[in-house]
């Protein structure tokens, strides 16, 4: 899986691009996809808490999506620091591999999308205001 670079306030994925799955309803995919996206969630949840503590969770994305995390931090962890607590995390479905999910803070409303390589890494990282 190629990475989706770590990018902040920036839309790359047009609304039009939303897919739904084909597959839902099918009880054996959608069990394997719930069990995905919790994963995913389980994994975003975390990198925010990281991200917010101002200690990103390096060890857990690949080294592409790293390098590019460290090169932003200085703009990017404060900014996500001032979003405040997660209010709620809800999962709006997948879009070119990565499993779109609204995030509301006490001070802003996002969009996260996220995708998890075969090895568990996280492998793309994209977040912009929600919309």
């Amino acid at each position: 899986m190629k990475p989706i670079l770590f990018a902040a306030a920036l839309t790359l994925v047009p609304a039009a691009a939303l897919a739904q799955d084909p597959h839902a309803g099918h009880s054996d995919h959608a069990a394997h996809a719930q069990a995905e996206v919790s994963a995913e969630e389980t994994m975003l949840r975390t990198t925010i808490a990281a991200l917010q503590a101002g200690t990103p969770n390096y060890d857990d994305m690949v080294s592409e999506l790293s390098d590019a995390v460290r090169a932003g931090e200085a703009s990017i962890i404060p900014m996500i620091q001032a979003f405040g607590a997660i209010q709620t995390l809800d999962h709006q479905g997948e879009v070119q591999g990565a499993q779109h999910f609204r995030v509301a803070f006490e001070n802003a409303e996002t969009d996260w999308f996220i995708a998890l390589g075969d090895d568990g890494k996280i492998a793309g990282l994209v977040f912009r205001p929600a919309g």
